[in-house]
């Protein structure tokens, strides 16, 4: 619980989130509808194997998902996330947790910029805990977990510019939802919550990856890579780890068509750049239409296997971040992302 001094420093937050409620719910505040993007028209869900997928790729798309999974809950709201400043979410945990749901979230103590939107659902009764980071980590994962059935993962942070970055993410029901809330309840008990951790569910059709514990999404790229034969088409807010450099300019030395689309305002991306139009590779910055960014982190191999997530493809994030990505063979999947990469691509 906070002090009488510690609530003294969040008058204007909570004024804002009653400000923007009414009854039976809350409604997103001015701010946060002003800078919202128009929506767009999602596609249908692929099956793939014993699970189900709504790609969600971009910005709008994926908040219309959150909203409504958070509106329709009605008995738990598992919420691991690196940034969060949007204060309609945060009412709709609020109004969720005011109607018996039970609210755990998980958060990275060092993002700054979040602690405001934090201390005010830990006031509201919101269960948060702290995911225990080191010096030079964070805890980058984005995911939540609705009644233990269905679940929106991927790159997306909760930020009140994150409608209007590009970033992939699904929503997923089946079997992948029971491996996403084990690592959901690993990160709880790191986190100092005591918590059963169920064995791994059977899915041959999605692996479910993290680093820092472990280090399978580098593993993952790099076999992925090795094994491309046709095409491997990337979108990556960051790219800078040298094996996966190396290994995307190796493939294209073998005749691989290998595209990568690097964001503009990341320094690292250059020395990747360089390396793989001189091994042949077609790398091109995105055409920035305003200040979003290309926030993706995204890797298609042969039209067919999808790895995507939270990992940027740097050191940092395959050894020591706390990241969670996906990886899955499904051709459906990969046709809608891809279609997505060729408009970024394109500029459009």
């Amino acid at each position: 619980m906070y002090g009488p001094a510690r609530r003294l420093r969040l008058p204007l937050l909570l004024l804002a989130l009653l400000a923007a409620s009414c009854a039976p719910g809350r409604t997103p505040s001015p701010a946060i509808a002003a800078v919202a993007p128009p929506q767009t028209v999602v596609t249908a869900p692929i099956t793939t194997g014993p699970d189900q997928l709504l790609p969600l790729p971009d910005g709008p798309a994926a908040f219309d998902a959150i909203s409504a999974a958070l509106r329709q809950a009605r008995h738990s709201i598992q919420l691991e996330l690196y940034e969060f400043q949007r204060l309609d979410l945060a009412a709709m945990l609020l109004d969720a947790h005011d109607r018996g749901v039970a609210v755990t979230a998980i958060k990275d103590p060092s993002e700054r910029s979040s602690r405001t939107v934090w201390a005010e659902l830990e006031q509201g009764g919101v269960h948060v805990l702290g995911f225990p980071i080191e010096r030079l980590t964070i805890d980058h994962v984005k995911l939540l977990i609705v009644d233990g059935a269905q679940a929106i993962v991927g790159g997306i942070n909760w930020g009140t510019a994150s409608a209007r970055n590009h970033d992939f993410d699904v929503l997923a029901t089946g079997p992948v939802v029971a491996n996403l809330e084990r690592v959901f309840l690993q990160d709880l008990a790191l986190s100092g919550e005591p918590a059963v951790i169920p064995p791994p569910a059977p899915d041959r059709g999605i692996q479910v990856l993290v680093t820092h514990p472990g280090d399978g999404i580098r593993a993952a790229a790099l076999a992925a890579i090795a094994v491309a034969r046709d095409s491997i088409d990337v979108e990556m807010f960051v790219l800078s780890d040298q094996l996966v450099v190396d290994g995307l300019a190796a493939a294209s030395h073998r005749g691989v068509r290998v595209r990568a689309l690097l964001d503009p305002t990341q320094p690292q991306n250059a020395d990747a750049m360089a390396v793989l139009q001189a091994a042949g590779a077609s790398v091109r910055y995105y055409a920035q239409a305003g200040d979003e960014l290309l926030h993706a982190k995204l890797g298609i191999f042969d039209g067919t296997t999808v790895l995507f997530g939270s990992c940027n493809w740097s050191r940092s994030g395959f050894t020591r971040n706390h990241e969670l990505d996906l990886l899955i063979r499904d051709q459906s999947l990969a046709r809608v992302f891809l279609s997505r990469v060729d408009g970024d691509w394109a500029g459009v």
